[in-house]
């Protein structure tokens, strides 16, 4: 006997709480929604055709409705029942050979891969599946109007994500291109659209939400202190979180962090020129704080990952991008607080105390790997990997006993 699915409620829907990793709430009949640890809800259509199990993407959540979504599923099990695949025949009134966004995207990934570097094409990869596929990936390309766009850009601004708004729309601009050039369409939607009137709440230099008031520093490290009692979370949330602080690394370069970049012994990470910002080699030593705690999360992830912290949900990725930003919600941040935020914190403190700990704006912006500003000074001033790097251990000895 088939297990009876009691069918999903709009309420249900709106209610349903973000987590560490993905999860689905089943409404019968192979449809459910997917919720999404960055916090978009997805409605998913799974179904067997030829022996084969399939996926149909049905729309986000609330721009398709339910009642939307059961009416696609129904119309796709009609299909089924008549030997057709829903995969291929998008209604029963209409067979289309457009090409979707998703194949136009992919070829004109296959043209540019060759012009970034790995790391560079995954992260650019990422953008636009987080973002633009959500929304467009089975609709026809031809079929797409300025308004999706519009629309994908204020989804991700009323979930907080403005930083990448302006590189989505580079890509969907580039993309369009590639499209008119091979006579895919006519038209390029993205140019007529006013970037900076839609961006206008986004600002390059962005100052990431911080804490720089000792007693609010104290408790958000009471906070992350206590994160694995009070939300049961996973080891490697709870370490990525602990040492965050400690090595104000760039949230990208701690996520992606490896253990063949930690040289325990000498007491330093050596991060690759391929994932700095920057494009130099980055050499950074670590406090007897930090060098505890690696010694604590290597015990449980070194044997399992090259990544010093794993995804719970494979131990070939690290954890995901919003893995930290949502551990920081959930302790009561949100709108206060951000991963990027533990830079903002180091340098803030770290210049206003250089009295007390007397070393110069060099040593601090070289702890954050910044580049040189000044033209004339870079040019005459070559940075080498190990400069000031007993300056910095000294620095960062006294952030650490700062902290503690």
């Amino acid at each position: 006997m088939s297990k009876i699915v009691k069918p999903l409620s709009d309420t249900e829907i709106k209610k349903a709480k973000i987590n560490d990793k993905n999860y689905k709430l089943s409404d019968g009949h192979g449809l459910y929604l997917l919720v999404q640890s960055n916090g978009t809800k997805l409605f998913r259509f799974d179904f067997t055709f030829e022996k084969k199990r399939n996926t149909l993407s049905f729309g986000i959540y609330p721009e398709t409705s339910l009642k939307e979504a059961r009416e696609k599923r129904e119309i796709a099990r009609e299909q089924l029942r008549n030997g057709i695949n829903p995969s291929i025949k998008k209604s029963i009134q209409e067979i289309t050979l457009k090409p979707t966004f998703k194949e136009i995207c992919e070829k004109w990934l296959d043209v540019v891969k060759s012009d970034w570097e790995e790391i560079t094409y995954k992260k650019n990869l990422c953008i636009i599946e987080n973002n633009a596929y959500p929304f467009l990936e089975n609709k026809p390309f031809e079929d797409i109007e300025r308004i999706d766009i519009l629309n994908i850009i204020e989804h991700m601004q009323n979930r907080g994500i403005t930083v990448i708004n302006a590189k989505l729309l580079g890509y969907l601009n580039r993309i369009w291109k590639y499209a008119v050039t091979y006579n895919i369409v006519e038209h390029n939607i993205i140019a007529d659209i006013d970037k900076k009137q839609i961006l206008k709440n986004v600002n390059s230099n962005k100052h990431y939400p911080s804490i720089t008031n000792e007693k609010e520093i104290k408790q958000l490290l009471n906070d992350i202190n206590n994160y694995q009692t009070d939300f049961r979370a996973d080891i490697s949330t709870v370490y990525a979180l602990k040492i965050a602080p400690f090595v104000a690394l760039r949230p990208y370069n701690l996520r992606f962090l490896a253990w063949s970049e930690i040289d325990l012994d000498n007491r330093f990470i050596e991060i690759p020129k391929e994932k700095m910002k920057t494009k130099k080699d980055f050499v950074l030593p670590i406090s007897n704080q930090v060098f505890q705690l690696l010694n604590e999360i290597r015990q449980y992830s070194y044997h399992i990952s090259k990544y010093v912290f794993p995804s719970q949900v494979s131990h070939s990725k690290p954890i995901s991008d919003n893995t930290l930003t949502l551990a920081l919600k959930r302790m009561g941040y949100k709108d206060k607080f951000v991963p990027h935020g533990f830079r903002a914190m180091f340098s803030t403190i770290a210049h206003e105390k250089i009295q007390e700990h007397g070393f110069s704006s060099d040593i601090i912006e070289s702890c954050l790997a910044h580049a040189e500003k000044n033209k004339i000074k870079a040019a005459y001033n070559r940075d080498s990997k190990m400069k000031y790097i007993e300056e910095k251990r000294k620095l960062l000895e006294w952030w650490s006993q700062y902290l503690c």
